[in-house]
């Protein structure tokens, strides 16, 4: 249980606390949301490396909102995380509706390109972990090739068993990575960077969920005005329906009830 962690749990409340860009923190049905931008974003993740520090990052969408919203123990992780940024126009709309003033979404597709030009300029090496053998590994030509400084310190599929999460941990430390991408896919990415957060040595650490499809060129991006008008969710249904049925044809309409349900508490509460 993370309630339960309390020497882990009170180390790195403490450090976090300590070191985190004092965003204002909104709540959207319950999860934490940084009001941050892309900028703030880069630079955070610039800070934590210069500070020596161990955080991670979390990009909240819709689907991680309704994830917390029915498992208390990810709720109380990402309470303890060092920022959540706005992943998902849906989480914007939101906060502001209940009444928080976040500026912007700050997609981790977009965000990982200004993120890898910081690294590169910087010399941080950076280490990508999650995702198939082909797609990672791809994912990491082509960061290389956009950014020729950013040294890719080390990379990692996903489709690795419980059994061999010390044989992972060991590989990413002995990189010498500072930052490291984690893409698991939700809830299992955070659950298994809470889980290994004492171990790590990367400063900074990033959710990522399907990044590795999107900059290997697996997948296209999105229009523009579909990304503007807060479509993509659609334009990622069509191209991947089975895997992402349940979590926007059943998500969203959930997603859309629970947020009803916390402004009708909202307004009784005035």
């Amino acid at each position: 249980m993370i309630e339960d962690a309390a020497p882990i749990l009170s180390t790195h409340s403490r450090q976090r606390t300590r070191s985190r860009q004092p965003f204002p923190r909104a709540s959207v049905m319950g999860v934490p949301l940084d009001a941050c931008t892309a900028d703030q974003l880069v630079a955070t993740v610039e800070r934590w490396v210069d500070d020596g520090d161990r955080q991670f990052a979390v990009g909240v969408n819709a689907h991680l909102v309704n994830l917390a919203n029915r498992d208390p123990e990810l709720a109380a992780l990402l309470r303890h995380s060092g920022l959540n940024y706005a992943d998902g126009q849906s989480v914007v709309w939101a906060a502001r509706m209940l009444g928080h003033d976040v500026p912007a979404r700050v997609p981790t597709t977009e965000m990982v390109y200004p993120v890898a030009a910081m690294l590169a300029r910087r010399r941080f090496p950076l280490f990508l972990l999650g995702g198939r053998p082909e797609v990672v590994e791809a994912a990491a030509r082509r960061l290389r090739a956009l950014y020729p400084g950013l040294e890719i310190a080390g990379t990692q599929h996903g489709y690795f068993s419980a059994d061999s999460d010390a044989e992972v941990v060991a590989a990413v430390n002995g990189s010498g990575a500072r930052v490291l991408l984690v893409g698991l896919g939700n809830p299992y990415q955070e659950q298994w960077v809470w889980k290994h957060l004492p171990e790590l040595r990367p400063n900074a650490i990033l959710t990522c969920g399907g990044l590795y499809d999107w900059v290997s060129g697996r997948n296209r991006r999105a229009p523009a005005w579909m990304s503007r008008s807060g479509l993509e969710w659609l334009y990622r249904l069509v191209i991947e329906p089975r895997r992402l049925f349940a979590r926007y044809v059943l998500g969203n309409p959930r997603f859309c009830l629970d947020l009803t349900r916390a402004l009708w508490e909202k307004r009784t509460a005035l």
